[in-house]
């Protein structure tokens, strides 16, 4: 990963992080917020990049990312979700882009597999430990599981969704969007 396309890959996956933390904080309904609708394409992004790059290049995407993410998350959601959403992507996308190297060593043709089997895992992780850490003092335990399930089955609609854009972008037309430098 040449260095301008790392610090475009970090301005796209903070840019994420910062919106879907920020929306995170307004429901549409009981069992959903506004941020389950954008946070998926953070995990769409890491497998297009996984798919494309080294483990240590899409960890460092991440981990720099999230850095960036610090200070603008905390002023407009607060500390308790900034801790709380910061923490857990770094657990999730982790596990997430380890799944998906792993997938990809076992089951090379299986593309799908990997870009969904990772997403899935992360994701549950990610939605579950996020809601239990940012609304625990907050709101009703029940209500937190409803928030669980409504972004978690969005999270899975998405990620299904996304397998045409991951194919076009990490798979077919690679070379039009990476090059190795």
């Amino acid at each position: 990963m040449t260095k301008k396309q790392l610090i475009l890959y970090v301005t796209i996956f903070s840019s994420l992080v910062i919106t879907a933390n920020y929306t995170v904080q307004f429901p549409i309904n009981e069992w959903l917020t506004y941020g389950a609708i954008m946070f998926p394409f953070t995990f769409l992004l890491t497998d297009i990049l996984s798919e494309n790059f080294e483990k240590k290049e899409v960890l460092n995407v991440i981990k720099y990312g999230v850095l960036i993410a610090i200070i603008p998350t905390v002023l407009i959601a607060g500390w308790q979700i900034a801790f709380a959403s910061l923490t857990c992507l770094v657990v999730s996308q982790y596990i997430n882009v380890r799944i998906f190297k792993f997938l990809k060593r076992k089951f090379i043709n299986l593309w799908w597999l990997r870009s969904n089997g990772s997403t899935l895992i992360g994701q549950f992780f990610d939605t579950s430990i996020f809601f239990i850490l940012a609304f625990s003092f907050v709101m009703p335990f029940e209500t937190i599981i409803k928030l669980i399930i409504g972004d978690y089955l969005i999270k899975v609609s998405l990620a299904l969704l996304d397998m045409p854009i991951f194919y076009l972008i990490a798979i077919k037309f690679r070379e039009k969007f990476f090059y190795k430098a």
